[in-house]
């Protein structure tokens, strides 16, 4: 039996406003990306957001039952995930022409549905296939149609193989998490992951910085970058993952990974908002990606509150 109807309306606004979150995280890191280095930008962001994912778990109420208990070796492993998504993502982008990047990343909900066959097994909703192939096909129109996108051919540059592991990490991660540590509400479960993996990221920061590859400000942060760095960790590390989370425990990693596609259509949602006026094609993959994540999501709707034939 398929989610309901009510679980499938708590997940299209949470993993909505996840890809919001997301969606605003690309202009506002590109401008802090001109002045600070972006291993220190990504060691900040879990560090400014584990306090509000703490403060959250003390403030909510405790699971029905009794969660089992803690496995540790699980808990390192999921927040290894997270740091290898983060580090691969890292070097990824950094050695892949941005475009190829952006089309690349537009196949993350493929990667997180072959992942999901075969881990679990996992069955997806009738009409799901079609949806992805729009939902790529629209993400990557999107990319091409992008104003003043850099010159040059689409050529691989050996980026792109780190950037699939990156999205398999992350959807292997989505996975695990919900098996091991569900028990404990999707809060808890963000924040041990996201404890876990800050650790083993401020852990790869140092040995970056050893081997001399991090760049350190020359100038203390403005009132501006400060508010865009709390942005990023409180909202695009802390909140943003909680709402995947509990977008995932409600309708999966292959559904959850289609909202994933939207970030850059609230991106440049955002960006017109500040003056950046979006390409035509730009808005035709816009309207492509969510009027397929949205019929897909209204159909399964309807298919939960039909009435089901007695045996």
């Amino acid at each position: 039996m398929g989610p309901s109807a009510g679980a499938l309306r708590r997940a299209t606004i949470v993993l909505l406003f996840a890809a919001l979150i997301w969606g605003s995280m690309i202009p506002v890191l590109a401008t802090l990306a001109q002045h600070y280095d972006i291993w220190l930008l990504s060691g900040a962001r879990y560090l400014l957001g584990l306090p509000v994912l703490w403060l959250a778990v003390l403030l909510s109420a405790p699971p029905a039952a009794a969660p089992g208990k803690l496995n540790w070796s699980r808990l390192l492993k999921l927040g290894a995930a997270m740091t290898g998504f983060s580090v691969f993502y890292t070097f990824g982008v950094a050695n892949t022409h941005p475009a190829t990047a952006a089309i690349v990343l537009m196949c993350a909900p493929i990667w997180a549905t072959l992942l999901s066959r075969l881990m679990l097994g996992a069955t997806t909703p009738q009409g799901f296939f079609t949806t992805l192939v729009l939902v790529v096909l629209g993400g990557i129109i999107v990319v091409a149609g992008t104003p003043g996108r850099q010159s040059g051919g689409y050529g691989l540059e050996g980026g792109e193989g780190l950037l699939v592991i990156a999205q398999l990490s992350w959807s292997w991660y989505s996975i695990r998490a919900q098996q091991w540590l569900a028990d404990r509400g999707q809060i808890a479960l963000s924040a041990l992951t996201s404890t876990v993996a800050s650790v083993l990221l401020g852990i790869v920061c140092l040995v970056v910085w050893g081997a001399g590859g991090i760049t350190w400000p020359v100038r203390p942060p403005t009132i501006g970058e400060l508010g865009m760095i709390a942005w990023v960790g409180v909202f695009g590390v802390a909140i943003a993952i909680l709402l995947w989370n509990t977008g995932v425990s409600l309708v999966g990693v292959p559904v959850a990974s289609l909202f994933s596609n939207s970030a850059p259509v609230f991106a440049i949602g955002l960006a017109a908002l500040f003056g950046h006026e979006p390409s035509w094609l730009q808005l035709v993959g816009g309207v492509v990606v969510l009027g397929s994540i949205g019929q897909l999501q209204l159909r399964q709707m309807w298919a939960a509150r039909s009435p089901r034939p007695s045996p």
